[in-house]
């Protein structure tokens, strides 16, 4: 029954007693009550009022029930139909249910049996009325996912980039043209093929393997390199997750980067060879400036003397910038890492700190050493671990106050050797610390104008963590001081 609204209820019978006994009848019901005098009456009320149940008398002048019926069932084909007939005509009362009467009920009749077909009637239409629209909903619910599907398959087959689409079972079950292409195939993939006999690398699928049985973990897209014949191609996979937190598959997008590997690489052949190029006229110059100074060309005056003096540090300024960008040049193109052999950590950092203590001293900085003897060893390039550290310890010089404290520590973390080095200098405003690995990026603080440097130090000592397959941390307090934390594998 309705919840918000009264129902309409339409008598039509030529006999005022029955009219006016309905309308009491159902009135006391809280139904709204219409009548007419006739059939024609009647369709005339249905223009212009909404009405959700007919009683109408199968015999009346001008127009009767089966006319009335007729008019219904074109017009109004929800809206039900009760025929009040007498004894005499029950017969065409139940042709008139043949024909689409709802039911019928007889003169005379009594108020509960009169009430008791009217209260059905009106629940039969009303779960017709939620059936029919709870279908049109699953209708458009259908529609608008196919619509949707279909966008989808649109912008997925129009992409420039390959998409591979797997189930649980590490089987394709969508893919577009671009991977066609990108990979060369003759023809399309078949559907449910197996992703370990289109895919030789075993990296891919383990990968792709690993995403399925993460369960719950919800791991972040796994980035690979592949090769296919001369090309360099780029691919990231993510798991589909499910309602269970389960993964039902994944995806994987596939991009050719083998014009800008080969422009990375000519770009760092080119830094690499002007590099080359500057270095050799400025370490002569440099030369010639130190012959000047000590004086084996001829007595200098103070003012000339202090000329050639700063002269010859902006010299050392672009050299060290040169040595830099050659090291970015060579970590860019994978050769930073030229031999790696077992390493002792503890004695190359002593040796760094020594090498250290004249800038620590003239500085008046407390500098601590907190490591334990008994540190594993690393696999590392040695030459590649001092500048790392120099790096990090000349930093921490440069930023911390006279009078302050520089703590080197390390210890075993899992399977990593940590070495943190820490710093009372003037730390780092949080927004500044996802920028500081970036080439030529400076902290800028008042307190630090005067130092000296490139901009590339610490972009250079990320660049030697990840290829030794490590990480890099940083801990930052502005005014409080800065901790950076490397971690290494341990060697196996």
């Amino acid at each position: 029954m309705k919840s918000d609204e009264v129902y309409s209820i339409l008598v039509v019978d030529d006999e005022k007693v029955i009219r006016d006994g309905c309308n009491r009848l159902l009135w006391m019901e809280g139904y709204r009550v219409l009548t007419a005098i006739n059939g024609r009456e009647a369709l005339d009320i249905l223009l212009s009022e909404p009405v959700d149940l007919i009683l109408c008398d199968l015999v009346m002048p001008v127009m009767g029930a089966f006319e009335v019926l007729d008019e219904v069932r074109t017009k109004y084909p929800d809206l039900p139909l009760i025929v009040i007939t007498g004894h005499g005509t029950i017969a065409n009362a139940v042709e008139a249910m043949r024909n689409g009467a709802y039911d019928f009920i007889t003169k005379p009749f009594r108020a509960d049996h009169l009430t008791l077909i009217v209260k059905r009637a009106l629940e039969k239409r009303a779960l017709e009325h939620r059936a029919r629209k709870l279908q049109e909903e699953q209708v458009r619910n259908l529609y608008d996912l196919a619509m949707e599907k279909s966008r989808i398959m649109t912008i997925i087959n129009c992409m420039a980039d390959g998409v591979l689409v797997t189930n649980r079972d590490l089987e394709i079950v969508l893919h577009n043209p671009a991977l066609v292409r990108l990979f060369e195939l003759s023809t399309p993939l078949a559907d449910r093929s197996d992703l370990a006999e289109f895919f030789c690398d075993e990296c891919l699928v383990q990968s792709i393997s690993e995403l399925l049985e993460a369960g719950e973990e919800k791991p972040g897209p796994v980035s690979l390199e592949l090769r296919s014949g001369g090309k360099y191609i780029h691919s990231i996979s993510a798991p589909i997750p499910g309602l269970d937190g389960q993964a039902l598959g994944t995806v994987t997008v596939f991009q050719d980067v083998t014009v800008l590997r080969e422009l990375n690489e000519m770009k760092s052949s080119f830094v690499e060879m002007v590099s080359h190029e500057l270095r050799s006229p400025l370490a002569s110059i440099r030369q010639m400036m130190t012959v000047m100074l000590d004086g084996l060309a001829g007595k200098l005056n103070e003012k000339q003397t202090d000329f050639v003096g700063r002269s010859q540090q902006k010299i050392e300024d672009l050299l060290n910038l040169i040595n830099e960008m050659l090291d970015i040049a060579r970590i860019e193109s994978g050769k930073i890492c030229q031999s790696q052999e077992p390493l002792q950590l503890v004695g190359m950092l002593e040796d760094t700190a020594a090498l250290m203590r004249p800038r620590v001293d003239d500085r008046n900085i407390t500098l601590r050493l907190d490591l334990p003897q008994d540190l594993p060893l690393i696999q590392a390039d040695a030459r590649n671990m001092e500048g790392l550290f120099t790096n990090l310890l000349s930093n921490a010089i440069n930023y911390s106050p006279e009078g302050g404290l520089i703590c080197v520590s390390a210890c075993v973390q899992g399977d990593y050797v940590r070495v943190s080095v820490s710093d009372t200098g003037v730390g780092i405003e949080p927004e500044e610390v996802p920028k500081i690995f970036d080439k030529f990026y400076r902290v800028k603080h008042p307190k630090t104008r005067q130092v000296r440097g490139t901009g590339l130090g610490l972009a250079i000592v990320k660049g030697i963590v990840e290829s030794h397959r490590g990480f890099i941390k940083v801990d930052s307090q502005p005014g409080v001081g800065t901790t950076f934390h490397v971690l290494l594998p341990v060697f196996r």
